[in-house]
């Protein structure tokens, strides 16, 4: 059901709000001058992937509501189908590792908005994305520190929660396959 769903979530978005998917990946790009971290490679996604500027969205934005939390938002949400499964990736970019706090509150603007595509999608096409697994990903730079081997593929990731999101180290500009992200085994 994920291969059905994913062409009419890309045409339901405007295209500047889109990441190119590429060969089956997508560069997932920080905007700030100031970062250290400037961007990361998704790979292995597919190349029905909907990749969304989710920081430029302006989601709920600060037109409505007047609590500055609401106008926080995570750089990227992906779209995405592995293995006949639908998931949503929910991804932010730091130049250091913030407080988990500090992340959540970005992660729960993009669990709104994702359900409100939700919303859309049942109301408008008589689709469905409520059973797909959401995850959050939170790469901030690992700077000149080596970095470890990451747990093994068989360990259950339960980032499915904006306060559980996953910090994971990197270099800048590294590419990350999804297998790995979800610590599926090869």
């Amino acid at each position: 059901m994920p291969a059905e769903i994913l062409p009419v979530i890309t045409t339901t978005f405007k295209p500047e709000k889109h990441i190119p998917v590429e060969g089956a990946s997508i560069i997932i790009k920080e905007t700030s001058r100031e970062a250290s971290l400037k961007s990361v490679k998704l790979v292995s996604l597919g190349t029905e992937a909907v990749g969304l500027k989710f920081d430029l969205c302006g989601f709920p934005g600060d037109k409505v509501f007047n609590t500055p939390d609401l106008q926080r938002a995570c750089d990227a949400i992906v779209f995405c189908q592995f293995q006949g499964e639908g998931y949503i990736l929910c991804c932010e970019l730091k130049s250091s590792e913030p407080t988990r706090n500090e992340a959540t509150v970005q992660f729960r603007s993009s669990l709104c908005f994702t359900d409100y595509v939700e919303s859309v999608l049942k109301n408008y096409h008589h689709l469905s994305i409520h059973g797909w697994k959401r995850r959050y990903f939170l790469f901030h730079d690992a700077g000149k520190t080596p970095i470890s081997k990451p747990p093994l593929c068989d360990q259950v990731i339960t980032n499915d929660h904006p306060e559980k999101a996953h910090f994971i180290p990197v270099q800048n500009g590294a590419s990350i396959y999804l297998r790995k992200l979800l610590g599926k085994p090869l």
